[in-house]
């Protein structure tokens, strides 16, 4: 079966969002450039700023000379030897700057410029936590300071201790100076991305690009956080008009996913891609991220043409692109297309997944027998992985072969004891050929696994709802005393289960009992609609017709193939004296199609969501950049 199968990609290790906005924080002061003396007047400029011309100029060795000089004469002076510090740190003399900051910090123990220039020197050299403990001493004895809180905010975050970053960089107020304010709210967008709030990053990338509103860096960067958080509208306003001046790959892919995601006009995005300007290894990427873009989003045939022109410019020597291009011509529906593509690649070699994927195309080509042929074989070729064994066992389900499927899903539950989604299967299985006891048997072994999702009490209870010789005592007492974290589902169908239990039994006084508990899962679960239309069953059965009236017009709007509902809507209608509206639903009632078998809707609904519901097989790994441009 093709249900439940996605592609994979490697992650390339581009730097994420975080590290892109920590990298982007100075941590040393930039110092004004300026005009290295020469004239007279120039040597009045201070010592400190004639050092730093020197420095700059090239002349490291007689900028140390003039400050050292300067220091002979006035030791304690703090700006001549913190300007000696910076110069040797500048200059890769790490030993020499640190005792130059240590002993200007010794000679002044509470200046916050001490204090401040040995941090920055520490974060400069990566010992942050070195950093750390001088800027949290410093704050100690500053605790209003703001730079030494942003500071040490900036060094928390670099040692990934983000819940303190955050804590301090709360108590800081965004600075007036433009360039300063940036910084802060980059820094703050940071340390939200690391304590993974990926909407709180994009709020402050959004206050840094408000203060440069045409900064197109920052732009994208606001873009990429709005994806990474979800905020589409938000990232395709930013992302939109930056591709539309300076269109690139980067750019142009994330504004294909921000209008996918909003359900825009993508097709003119897909032609501008396609038509860049790029080198082959470049244009070949740009297709293949594309492609897996379109997939996600179930474009299958935008996709398939991706991967064509990927294949294209590999001159066709990739197995793993024909894999991916006969799965997206599978989703796109071209069957005949997927066939030939597969064949051509099962020339090559064979695998599970191509074996598996053969099934799934076989299947839709209508030719049942070669489909489970072909499944038979992915799990001859890969006896361990459970999946191939659920896809034979649910084809065999879908196509009415019960005890093949029984065997198969006996045999895969010795091999994968701790599997719920097998044990749904061989309840399933079960089932069908009238098992009920080991059916139900079945099931509440896979609820015990799996309790949580309280997905086989959903299979028990619609199973036994089906059972044509009604629920059995010990279904319904594990259903009623399932004590899974999914309430709703338990409550509805311990309702539906004593609701057709009292039905069969002609127990209306029971039913009565049983309607409170109906109306609470109809209001747990508004859009469940086997809640929904138990109620107005057992209200049209007990005669409450207006009450009745209100649930079953809910129910045939949930179900308008279903024969029995509109049946008894028309009964309700014709009790209130609505004489035309009953005529509509009995025509209704016929015309409904009333040929479903419930039990093949049960085994496609087991297809379908044991695996997934997904369009598309399980895709290989192409090994490729992902699609995802904060990585």
């Amino acid at each position: 079966m093709g249900y439940g199968k996605n592609w994979m990609f490697i992650n390339d290790g581009r730097p994420s969002v975080r590290k892109l906005l920590l990298a982007a924080i100075p941590i040393l002061a930039a110092i004004t450039a300026v005009v290295f003396p020469s004239s007279a007047e120039d040597l009045q400029i201070p010592v400190t700023v004639r050092a730093n011309q020197l420095a700059r100029a090239g002349h490291p060795d007689e900028a140390v000379r003039l400050l050292l000089d300067a220091l002979a004469a006035h030791p304690a002076d703090l700006e001549k030897r913190l300007a000696l510090a910076e110069i040797y740190a500048k200059n890769m003399q790490s030993d020499r700057a640190e005792a130059e900051f240590r002993k200007a910090l010794r000679q002044h123990p509470a200046s916050p410029a001490a204090e401040m220039a040995l941090g920055r020197f520490y974060a400069g050299v990566g010992s942050w936590d070195a950093a750390e403990q001088v800027l949290d001493d410093a704050l100690h004895l500053h605790p209003q300071l703001s730079d030494l809180r942003e500071q040490l905010a900036l060094v928390l975050a670099r040692e990934h201790k983000y819940k303190e970053a955050a804590d301090n960089i709360r108590l800081v107020p965004p600075p007036a100076d433009p360039s300063e304010r940036i910084q802060y709210f980059r820094l703050a967008a940071s340390i939200h991305s690391g304590l993974g709030d990926s909407h709180g990053a994009a709020h402050f990338v959004e206050k840094a690009l408000q203060v440069t509103p045409h900064d197109e860096q920052l732009q994208l960067l606001a873009a990429v956080t709005e994806a990474e958080a979800g905020e589409w509208k938000a990232c395709l306003k930013n992302i939109a008009p930056l591709y539309n001046t300076h269109p690139g790959a980067e750019s142009g892919l994330l504004l294909l996913r921000a209008q996918l995601a909003t359900h825009g006009e993508f097709e003119t995005t897909i032609r501008s891609l396609r038509a860049l300007n790029l080198p082959a290894d470049q244009k070949f990427e740009v297709r293949i991220r594309s492609a897996e873009t379109l997939a996600a989003a179930e474009k299958h045939l935008e996709a398939a043409e991706d991967l064509a022109e990927a294949l294209r410019i590999k001159d066709g020597a990739d197995d793993t692109l024909l894999y991916n291009l006969a799965v997206e011509q599978y989703g796109a529906g071209q069957f005949d297309k997927a066939f030939a593509t597969l064949d051509s690649l099962r020339a090559q070699n064979t695998s599970a997944e191509i074996e598996d994927l053969s099934g799934d195309i076989e299947e839709q080509r209508g030719d049942f027998s070669a489909a489970v042929h072909s499944h038979e074989k992915a799990v001859l070729l890969a006896p361990q992985e459970e999946r191939y064994r659920l896809s034979l066992g649910a084809e065999l389900l879908e196509y009415q072969a019960y005890a093949p499927a029984v065997s198969v899903f006996q045999q895969a539950s010795e091999l994968f004891p701790n599997s719920a989604r097998i044990f749904v299967g061989l309840g399933m299985a079960d089932y069908f050929l009238e098992k009920y006891d080991e059916s139900v048997s079945a099931f509440l072994r896979a609820d015990k696994l799996d309790g949580e999702s309280g997905r086989a009490i959903g299979y028990l209870g619609a199973t036994q709802l089906e059972s044509p010789t009604g629920p059995t005592p010990a279904a319904v007492q594990a259903v009623c005393a399932h004590a899974g974290s999914n309430r709703a589902k338990s409550l509805t169908w311990c309702g539906v289960l004593l609701f057709r239990k009292a039905y069969l039994e002609g127990n209306q006084a029971a039913a009565l009992d049983i309607i409170p508990q109906l109306r609470a899962a109809a209001k747990l679960a508004p859009n469940n609609s086997v809640a929904i239309c138990s109620l107005g069953r057992a209200l049209e059965w007990t005669e409450q017709l207006t009450d009745a009236r209100h649930w079953l017009e809910i129910c045939v709007r949930m179900r308008p193939n279903s024969a029995e509902d509109h049946y008894r809507l028309s009964r309700v209608y014709r009790g209130l004296g609505l004489t035309k509206a009953a005529a509509e639903q009995l025509d209704l009632t016929d015309k409904s199609n009333t040929g479903n078998d419930p039990r093949q809707d049960i085994a496609k609904k087991f297809a379908r969501e044991m695996f997934g519901q997904s369009v598309s097989p399980t895709k290989l790994q192409l090994g490729g950049p992902s699609t995802d441009p904060t990585n």
